[in-house]
């Protein structure tokens, strides 16, 4: 096994010393500071991994590990229907049964034993750590560097997936509302003859009325008919893409990052008021911790449907499903490691459009709601990140107005909006020594904007910002362009 030297820096290179801790069972090896206690021999053994296993009662497989330190600190999580209990001279005492989670810290050292046995039914250890006694301030050991890429883990893949589940239900609900909207007069027409106001303008006009409006002389908004007013029956398909940079920070940390989002997508409508769509996306991502020398990078795709269904002239209900594959490296000191991400998101939604004194309001409530589960990985340090699942989801309430302006043969039509955002998540992994924030739960605002330009037939092209996070401590801001083609 090889000899590494942890080195101090300082004005100048001190001397460097070295030590090496051997265990049974040891999955790697352990470097620690000069003037930290070594790891036990017991510690060593759980951060190996040999703590992983499941037990049924009545088997000879409960576990037994000799031979730790006071003040070693023991964190283990549990899934299953049985009931599992410690015993040994160095154990907490009690059970626990079904999925639950034990930690402690050791009181005695010597060879005392501590053992993890079934009571009853099965039961599996899904994670087990140490942090060894005296090492808690060890920057530069195995076991906390290990902690600190496990830190990056657990907050930040579920930032990345919270990013990804607001920019893709967003980017589906914009194309429903593109699919869904007419082609029909302005409120407000510049052209030749001046200046026009069309407080009258609907933007609910079915294909049957766009029919009988072309067979008469002027159209039903009072507008002399040519061949640039002239409605239009809007057609049955919709090809649609969204591309979006997002950024994230913590402005009481140095917790930093962005990720690129395009998602793509065609819909078809089945009647006037029924439309189904299917999308892909990709995504690629790069987060950092200044402060642990921390970084997670990655790559994922998309693949999803959605429907929606305008039951009322004014209100539609929406709904969308899908699924990502995603790609993660992480990297925090000397610990490093590759591991994946399988991702399900499913959104719901009901939304309005209303139109007064030429002004478009469009209120809304949507939620979405996403389980992303990981795989069990070793990092490049010999530890075992155990597998872990975690969900997350936003409620969201308010509304965005526009008012659209007819420019020679170009619709423009300028947005603004404001909603109030309910976040909620659960999580099965048990928290590290080494902390990471990412986003927290609880209510938030989010304000968005932008203009979005309509040609003659009906292709749109919008360019928009969105910031979020207001009021909750962090900051989650955005920017987009979207193509819409109906055909």
């Amino acid at each position: 096994m090889p000899v590494i030297a942890n080195r101090f820096a300082g004005a100048f290179l001190a001397r460097a010393r070295r030590a090496i801790v051997f265990g049974a069972a040891c999955a790697g090896f352990f470097v620690v500071d000069v003037g930290q206690a070594l790891a036990s021999t017991g510690c060593t053994a759980v951060n190996g991994g040999s703590w992983i296993f499941s037990d049924t009662s009545g088997d000879a497989g409960q576990i037994r590990t000799d031979n730790f330190a006071a003040g070693d600190q023991l964190a283990f999580s549990f899934s299953g229907v049985g009931t599992y209990g410690f015993s040994g001279s160095l154990s907490p005492g009690g059970s626990g049964s079904g999925a639950a989670s034990a930690s402690f810290t050791v009181t005695a050292s010597g060879s005392g034993s501590l053992s993890l046995f079934a009571i009853s039914g099965t039961y599996s250890v899904t994670s087990a750590s140490c942090i060894p006694a005296g090492s808690s301030s060890t920057t530069n050991s195995t076991t906390t560097n290990s902690q600190y890429v496990r830190a990056l883990q657990l907050a930040l893949t579920k930032a990345v997936a919270t990013v990804s589940g607001q920019v893709i239900t967003d980017a589906v609900d914009a194309a429903i509302g593109d699919a869904f909207a007419t082609t029909g007069s302005a409120p407000i027409i510049v052209g030749p003859n001046g200046l026009f106001f069309n407080f009258a303008a609907d933007p609910q006009r079915d294909a049957a009325a766009a029919k009988a409006i072309d067979a008469l002389a002027y159209s039903g908004d009072g507008i002399p008919k040519g061949p640039l007013f002239t409605p239009r029956v809007a057609p049955d398909w919709n090809a649609w893409a969204d591309l979006r940079g997002t950024g994230f920070d913590l402005p009481s940390s140095d917790e930093t990052g962005h990720q690129v989002n395009l998602t793509l997508g065609v819909s078809r409508k089945l009647g006037e008021d029924l439309l189904v769509g299917f999308f892909t996306g990709y995504e690629t991502i790069d987060y950092t911790v200044a402060s642990l020398n921390a970084q997670m990078s990655g790559n994922g795709g998309t693949i999803g449907s959605y429907a929606a269904w305008r039951f009322m002239p004014h209100w539609r209900l929406d709904g969308m499903a899908g699924w990502s594959d995603i790609f993660y490296n992480a990297s925090a000191g000397t610990a490093s490691g590759d591991f994946t991400g399988s991702r399900w998101l499913g959104s719901a939604g009901l939304t309005g459009t209303y139109v007064l004194s030429g002004v478009n309001f469009e209120p809304s409530t949507h939620i979405y709601s996403l389980y992303e589960s990981e795989n069990a990985w070793t990092d490049s340090l010999g530890t075992l990140q155990a597998a872990r699942d975690f969900s997350e989801s936003r409620v969201s309430a308010g509304g965005k107005i526009s008012t659209p302006w007819q420019v020679s043969d170009i619709k423009l039509s300028p947005y603004a909006g404001f909603y109030g955002d309910y976040r909620f998540s659960s999580d099965n992994a048990l928290p590290v020594a080494a902390s990471v924030v990412g986003i927290s739960d609880g209510w938030s605002g989010r304000a968005t904007g932008g203009v979005t330009f309509i040609s003659r037939n009906g292709a749109s092209l919008s360019l928009g910002g969105e910031y979020g996070g207001i009021g909750a401590g962090y900051e989650i801001w955005s920017g987009n362009v979207r193509v819409n083609v109906p055909f």
